[in-house]
């Protein structure tokens, strides 16, 4: 398909593999829920292998999911939005999908990132989750870890800007402690959560309790009827 990023393919040769391995180790650790709804998820780095998958995934995304999380509308061919995601240049970029296994079959139920700035001091949080698998509580589990990611990536600080009508999305960041602010002559709600990276314990919602582990049922009753996820820069 193509480089449609401008990024050299050789790009995945420099990546810092110690981080990516420890980022990956994370996700391993943290990223295994089961939704309200029983389907059990794993959350896991993107790979160039999962480009199919992740085609699949945004086809099933409605125009309002897909403008919600872009603040515009996606008139490129999802094939090469597909093609971008499933590339991150791990400098800069993580990318987190969520996947299940299906009638024998793996599928992305939804993809997160964080996406640093050049001084890698803060880092801004997006995410996506596929029309039929909103209101099951892959928000609050992406939001989660990427927290945790963000802990271990060395960033200090994750910022967040979306439209202010996505009530669900407001109630999984306040709930995480960011302070929200709404702009409603801009049309927006930006935020921020500071990281502490001389916490030796990573941040997230919810202290672990019944039902509510990393290896349990997402929380995320406060994801029920949401549009889906944040963006902005």
């Amino acid at each position: 398909m193509g480089n449609v990023d401008g990024r050299p393919a050789s790009a995945a040769a420099s990546q810092p593999r110690a981080i990516v391995e420890t980022l990956r180790v994370v996700c391993l650790r943290n990223g295994r829920c089961t939704l309200c709804d029983g389907t059990p998820v794993s959350l896991r780095l993107i790979d160039p292998s999962d480009l199919p998958a992740c085609y699949e995934m945004l086809s099933l995304c409605t125009r309002k999911s897909l403008y919600s999380r872009y603040e515009r509308v996606v008139n490129e061919p999802l094939e090469e939005l597909a093609a971008q995601l499933c590339r991150p240049d791990y400098e800069s970029e993580l990318t987190v999908v969520a996947e299940t296994c299906e009638n024998g079959a793996n599928r992305l139920l939804g993809i997160a990132q964080l996406l640093a700035a050049p001084s890698h001091d803060a880092a801004e949080y997006a995410v996506l989750v596929a029309d039929p698998w909103q209101s099951k509580g892959l928000g609050s589990a992406f939001t989660d870890t990427c927290l945790r990611l963000a802990h271990v990536w060395g960033i200090d600080r994750v910022v967040v800007e979306f439209l202010p009508g996505n009530m669900r999305m407001i109630r999984i960041l306040e709930r995480r402690a960011f302070d929200l602010v709404r702009d409603m002559q801009e049309h927006a709600v930006s935020g921020q959560k500071n990281i502490d990276r001389n916490d030796a314990s990573p941040p997230s919602g919810d202290a672990p309790a019944a039902g509510g582990r990393r290896d349990g049922t997402c929380r995320g009753a406060e994801d029920r009827g949401s549009p889906h996820g944040v963006s902005g820069l």
